[in-house]
């Protein structure tokens, strides 16, 4: 499942997406991260494999994990489906 191809969050985030990870470590204060085929496989099973971004008022990113059922929830909302 994939969700709103077209929504001008979802299309700036496919193009900077290693500027997003970039930040992300920056504020987590480290500067490497070690990702390993049992993180994956953990994330999976937690169902919290989708990130949403969302845009806040004062130019904020917002970016959390959600379940596949909110994922598909928050995707027809918002600009429907692409299956």
């Amino acid at each position: 499942m994939r969700g709103n191809p077209n929504h001008p969050v979802v299309r700036e985030a496919k193009d900077q997406w290693h500027k997003l990870c970039a930040i992300a470590l920056h504020k987590l204060g480290v500067i490497e991260l070690e990702i390993t085929a049992h993180d994956i496989e953990e994330l999976t099973t937690a169902d919290l494999a989708n990130i949403v971004l969302d845009t806040r008022p004062g130019d904020v990113l917002l970016l959390r994990l959600v379940s596949n059922a909110e994922a598909e929830t928050l995707a027809r909302e918002h600009g429907g489906l692409e299956v």
